[in-house]
């Protein structure tokens, strides 16, 4: 039987940006994320800690011997300017690695296992007009 987790990230989608870097007594150097991403990170945190979507059937999909295959769908705010969607495909900024990584890293923060066990993604970047979201299927490779 096919081991699947499903999930929806009610947050509009956000692209990981390129850390900062601050120099310290010493010659040593701090790299860190904008306040924006942290707290976009906490917030998708304590949205699967609310649904306890980190459960049973997330563990055993991503314990599949062969891995895990990734199926993400961005859908992502249109300008306010736009009164309609003329194109549902998205091909404007954020780009659609960067959205991967911080939904990945958002899921996986503090966890033992890590999304090194994805092996196959297929994504997919749409423009919304109401409700921007990232809906996740994570499908164990058998």
């Amino acid at each position: 039987m096919e081991k699947v987790w499903r999930y929806t990230i009610d947050l509009p989608p956000m692209g990981t940006p390129r850390p900062n870097h601050r120099f310290v007594e010493g010659g040593k150097t701090i790299t860190y994320y904008p306040q924006k991403y942290v707290e976009y990170m906490d917030a998708v945190q304590e949205q699967l800690k609310r649904d306890n979507a980190i459960n049973d059937d997330f563990f055993e999909v991503m314990n599949t011997p062969l891995g895990v295959k990734a199926e993400v769908a961005f859908y992502v705010q249109a300008p306010k300017s736009q009164k309609k969607i003329k194109n549902i495909m998205r091909t404007t900024a954020p780009d659609i690695d960067n959205l991967l990584k911080a939904a990945m890293d958002s899921i996986f923060k503090g966890l033992k296992v890590k999304d090194s066990r994805i092996t196959m993604v297929s994504m997919a970047k749409f423009q919304e007009m109401e409700n921007p979201r990232t809906e996740i299927v994570l499908r164990g490779i058998e």
